[in-house]
């Protein structure tokens, strides 16, 4: 009983500093989506989490779409996929 009763006294900013702490780590663990970090008729660099690049197939070729282009993988370094966009 006592422990509960000290965990309803602790202060608003306590308890409001506990809140960050546990969502930023649990924002840790999310991947997120791939998304397109630059890119230009010739070329996409998707950013992803996670380990797998296959992930960032998606926006590369949604990406080369817009050039009427495909997506080819060239090589992922540190969460970003590099892709050539080339004509089908």
């Amino acid at each position: 009983m006592k422990s509960r009763a000290r965990l309803c006294n602790c202060s608003g900013s306590a308890l409001l500093t506990l809140c960050v702490i546990v969502a930023a780590g649990a924002a840790a663990g999310c991947t997120g989506k791939p998304f397109l970090s630059n890119g230009d008729a010739n070329s996409a660099e998707v950013g992803y989490g996670g380990n797998d690049p296959a992930v960032a197939i998606a926006v590369a070729k949604e990406h080369c779409a817009r050039f009427e282009r495909v997506p080819r993988f060239l090589n992922a370094q540190e969460n970003v996929a590099y892709f050539a966009c080339e004509n089908p």
